[in-house]
């Protein structure tokens, strides 16, 4: 599904750059253009599929998934959740040409413009759970959960792209190193629970980064 995105979001943006204060005019204007150029060249996209959560003692697995769901941290992510969705989000091959044309081109603007893809695919990735929520009546949602967070394996990603069949949907695959491309994609998993999930389960209080998380250092949040 096409994610249609007018702005991306600057504060995240930034944080990418390092800015924990607004940069000035100047930095300002040269953001402005390479966010208007990379929302012309990005075909943001994703796709999703939801799953019932299939228990066997410490074991878990989605249904219809031969594999399963690796880690102390996703088995925590799922606590009471009865379905998880596998969501892919992407900003297309043409974001990753684009990027690599400003490498040898110029530096600054690749610089920013790649905080600003990072803030983009992000934003994709909110899309597709506000659309899983949309077709869930009634339930509610954990954060994305990625493949290679916490003690939850890298390995995991190809599988998870195969899950929802995102080669053929939105040309998302994966290496043999297990890197994603295109370079500028998201892969996990979101945790859905009938009814409203307790607060600390979709806050920072919850997650087991939250004594070094990036976020929290610039006083936000993931």
């Amino acid at each position: 599904m096409i994610s249609e995105i007018a702005k991306i979001n600057r504060t995240e943006a930034l944080r990418y750059m390092g800015y924990k204060e607004a940069p000035d005019e100047k930095i300002s204007a040269v953001i402005d253009e390479c966010e208007r150029e990379l929302l012309k060249e990005a075909r943001p996209q994703f796709v999703w599929r939801v799953f019932n959560v299939m228990r066997e003692g410490r074991l878990l697995h989605l249904s219809d998934c031969d594999f399963l769901l690796e880690g102390k941290d996703i088995y925590d992510h799922l606590r009471s959740c009865d379905k998880a969705a596998v969501i892919c989000a992407t900003l297309s091959s043409d974001a990753d040409r684009y990027l690599k044309k400003l490498d040898v081109s110029d530096s600054m603007k690749a610089v920013i413009s790649d905080a600003l893809a990072n803030a983009m695919v992000e934003q994709v990735a909110e899309d597709a759970r506000r659309d899983i929520l949309s077709n869930m009546s009634g339930y509610s949602t954990t954060w994305i959960y990625g493949a290679g967070y916490g003690d939850f394996p890298i390995q995991c990603a190809p599988l998870l792209i195969a899950s929802v069949d995102a080669v053929r949907k939105i040309g998302v695959c994966c290496t043999a190193t297990h890197m994603l491309t295109p370079k500028k994609t998201i892969v996990g998993i979101i945790g859905l629970s009938k009814g409203e999930l307790d607060r600390k389960r979709r806050n920072c209080e919850d997650c087991n980064m939250k004594g070094s998380c990036k976020y929290r250092e610039y006083g936000l949040r993931c």
